[in-house]
């Protein structure tokens, strides 16, 4: 009866430790659960990003103020006529 109980006691805890610590236990799932949020939140910004350059796209393409206002300050562009003071600190 001892023998018959300590090969139980064996087999099962060698079937915890492979649910808990192999390759495709549960601290193995939890990880990648983890890592799987993680992949959604940066998922989630880049969505934002790309929500928000096609606005930007959408406003190039549908008229000249957009585009004025981004040669102005991106590239330093001025109108015909127009003065440019820069004031250096």
């Amino acid at each position: 009866m001892r023998v018959a109980f300590f090969i139980f006691v064996v087999v099962i805890a060698i079937l915890q430790y492979r649910f808990w610590f192999a390759d495709d236990g549960i601290v193995y799932a939890w990880r990648l659960k983890k890592a799987m949020h993680g992949q959604q939140v940066k998922n989630d910004e880049l969505a934002k990003h790309n929500a928000s350059l096609g606005e930007e796209i959408k406003s190039l393409k549908k008229g000249g103020e957009a585009i004025e206002n981004r040669a102005r300050n991106d590239l330093g562009m001025v109108k015909k006529g127009e003065v440019f003071y820069q004031v250096v600190n």
